[in-house]
């Protein structure tokens, strides 16, 4: 009986895969958590409050996601004097519209780290937000009767700025937690998935905020209005030209 008791243990606390077959590897989590969260393609909209100690402001933007293709737009609806701003990832490069100039630029490797609209999130965030299943080694390091907590280690030569995440996945599959450190082991930032609920027919954490380390009393909220996954996207959309629209 006490030999029964230690194996029903011991596959209590293994990964529970959605399909209730072998458990999953570490990368497996992470894919399964990017593909809840992205699927292959996805429209939504966003409210993202930025708060410091002094003052706080909230933009709504509209994002077109291509996951597959490694593409994305964003474009800002309020504030009214930043309604129009754009942003386009194609691969590696982003460009951002600025109505005002009626132009748009190339943001260069060496604003990669510049805060994205204000906020705790970066340019790099955006342009990379597709390579961390690929440009890491992932391990599972602790599991529990709530979840799982993976070390996501970078791969020798890929191209990204942190030097190891540690991610938290409920036994639910939802990510409850990513907090990523520099190259010299010191935690920068904790995102946080909040607020789980039923939205574009699956179950997703609809509010993330990142709470920089460095930075007492400033935090970033990302809440997902509405989202829709696995749409048809016009390629049009994700193009140079349809940028400068601004609209």
């Amino acid at each position: 009986m006490r030999l029964l008791v230690m194996m029903w243990l011991l596959l209590l606390l293994q990964p529970v895969p959605a399909s209730g077959a072998e458990p999953l590897s570490a990368r497996e989590i992470i894919a399964q958590v990017q593909e809840l969260l992205r699927a292959e393609t996805s429209t939504a909209r966003y409210a993202m409050t930025i708060v410091t100690p002094e003052w706080h402001r909230t933009l709504r933007f509209d994002a077109w996601d291509d996951r597959r293709h490694r593409r994305f737009l964003i474009r800002i609806l309020e504030p009214r004097k930043e309604r129009g701003v754009g942003w386009l990832k194609d691969g590696g490069n982003l460009w951002m519209y600025m109505p005002k100039l009626e132009r748009d630029i190339r943001i260069p490797p060496s604003m990669m780290l510049s805060s994205w609209m204000g906020s705790d999130f970066t340019n790099d965030d955006l342009v990379k937000m597709e390579s961390l299943v690929d440009d890491y080694e992932h391990h599972l390091i602790a599991q529990d009767d709530k979840g799982v907590t993976i070390e996501s280690l970078p791969k020798p030569d890929a191209p990204v700025v942190w030097g190891k995440i540690i991610h938290r996945v409920g036994r639910d599959g939802l990510p409850v937690f990513s907090d990523y450190y520099d190259e010299h082991g010191t935690r920068v930032r904790r995102l946080a998935f909040l607020e789980p609920r039923m939205m574009g027919g699956r179950r997703i954490p609809t509010l993330w905020i990142v709470l920089p380390d460095a930075k007492p009393g400033h935090r970033t909220e990302m809440r997902i209005e509405r989202v829709s996954f696995n749409v048809p996207i016009d390629p049009e959309i994700f193009t140079r030209a349809n940028l400068r629209r601004g609209r």
